[in-house]
């Protein structure tokens, strides 16, 4: 391979590497069924962040307070727990991986160079860094109490169904949609609509593309970070052995 013809195959690879991720996961998700348009005529958006400190339900006295940071941090366990519970960040990990290296079989110029590839991403490609980013949200988002409940809500039948794969993530638009409730026998059922009308279950259920965002952009640094070994790893391959025709 001349050096002008791998410039163009690395410049045009590390182009569809960045593409794929750069969005932060979101195209992972499965789309949603079409949704009325809002009347301020805006795509909905996840809630802004709410202080771990605001009171669940009544206000509770001024003082004597606990800081914040030191409640996150009592917090922080808690919500890594519930991460694992969920798999969330395991099932963006297998997800991406998937769908990047499906992708990169039909990429002409990298055939016979997936090994190399395969290999950089599951080591820069992290679940655990991903929990991480994510769990520092929740706990900035969710009090304690919050957190308790949606831990229990996972321990469920229903909800490890919910959290079985990407496409039964209950994301916000497919609480109630037909084909979603079709997922779940008699007695699921009624501990969904029990879970569904709990203010933590529809907060969780509203910022789930959040936390696959969080996942995304801790992959994209990562990646952007060590594409360069990426590179240099195939350069060598590729002097060593030209591209498959």
């Amino acid at each position: 391979m001349s050096a002008s013809t791998f410039q163009d195959s690395r410049c045009r690879f590390r182009a569809f590497v960045m593409w794929l991720v750069g969005c932060g996961l979101v195209w992972l998700f499965t789309p949603a069924p079409a949704q009325p348009a809002q009347q301020d005529g805006r795509p909905r958006r996840v809630r802004p962040p709410v202080s771990s400190v605001q009171p669940d339900a009544s206000p509770r006295p001024a003082a004597p307070a606990e800081p914040a940071l030191e409640q996150r941090a009592r917090n922080l366990p808690l919500a890594q727990e519930l991460l694992a519970l969920t798999k969330l960040p395991t099932i963006c990990e297998r997800k991406m991986l998937s769908v990047l290296l499906k992708e990169i079989r039909t990429t002409p110029e990298m055939r016979g160079y997936t090994d190399i590839i395969r290999d950089f991403f599951q080591q820069h490609v992290s679940a655990s860094l991903m929990s991480e980013e994510m769990a520092r949200y929740l706990v900035e988002n969710f009090s304690e109490r919050e957190l308790l409940q949606l831990k229990a809500i996972v321990g469920t039948s229903a909800g490890q169904k919910m959290f079985s794969s990407l496409e039964n993530l209950p994301e916000a638009e497919r609480l109630n949609d037909a084909d979603y409730l079709q997922l779940f026998d008699e007695e699921e059922t009624r501990q969904h609509q029990v879970f569904s009308r709990l203010p933590a279950f529809q907060k969780f259920s509203d910022c789930i593309p959040t936390l696959i965002d969080l996942g995304g952009e801790v992959t994209k640094k990562r990646l952007d970070a060590h594409l360069p070994d990426l590179m240099d790893d195939l350069m060598r391959r590729m002097q060593e052995r030209p591209p498959l025709n």
